[in-house]
């Protein structure tokens, strides 16, 4: 990764653990499931024949019941994530190290995705970042774009998250910070492009040079190809 991209993203570079995803999920679904169970129950109570007075009377012993069963049903399911994370990363390392072509495929993959989820639901401002990026050439078969690819799904989808939940006044400040980011690879991915055309010059002049010493006649070393 090009050393003028920003530190705030290297600190994003982890893995996303199994237990935060299903803890975040139970967390985020409390409400919704909390909504239609209720209403299932206010449903079955009216189905067999109470009012809507002796419905809202139990109303505290639902919230009681259902705090509960959700927070038991969300730590078992938290914790049964910390056992599994650990053997599903190992099988999942195997599988890449028998298939010399995995990282180059999750690379190109991270970058689709990044692409489909910003396009999809990220301001203007950021959106016309990521048409520049993708109008780049990328070489995901190098550990650079690798590392690129999966820098932009980060900022990506942290900024996704946290526009989800920001205010309406704070969304302009969120929108800047990502279209700064994306800025940040975009410019990284230039210097990488950059790079590589140096390097592929470099070796055209080595063939060159190898050739002019081959094939050369030696009365005639003003002909010379380069």
């Amino acid at each position: 990764m090009p050393q003028h991209v920003s530190s705030a993203m290297k600190t994003l570079d982890r893995p996303m653990l199994l237990w935060r995803v299903v803890g975040g999920a139970f967390l985020h679904f409390t409400l919704p499931a909390y909504v239609l169970l209720g209403l299932g129950y206010c449903a079955a109570g009216l189905l067999s024949g109470l009012t809507f007075a002796e419905l809202a009377a139990h109303a505290l012993t639902y919230s009681a019941w259902f705090a509960t069963g959700y927070l038991a049903l969300a730590l078992s399911g938290t914790a049964a994530a910390v056992l599994l994370d650990p053997p599903l990363r190992r099988r999942q390392r195997r599988r890449a190290e028998r298939n010399p072509n995995a990282a180059t495929q999750q690379s190109y993959q991270e970058l689709a995705d990044a692409l489909a989820e910003g396009r999809a639901r990220l301001d203007a401002a950021a959106v016309s970042q990521l048409d520049a990026i993708a109008a780049q050439e990328w070489h995901h078969e190098q550990l650079a774009f690798q590392a690129l690819s999966a820098d932009l799904t980060k900022v990506v989808r942290t900024s996704i998250a946290a526009m989800a939940t920001a205010s309406s006044d704070r969304r302009e400040d969120i929108t800047a910070v990502t279209v700064a980011a994306l800025s940040r690879i975009a410019d990284g991915l230039h210097d990488l492009q950059m790079e590589r055309s140096r390097l592929d010059e470099g070796d055209l002049r080595t063939v060159a040079r190898y050739i002019d010493g081959r094939y050369l006649p030696s009365n005639s070393a003003g002909d010379s190809v380069y």
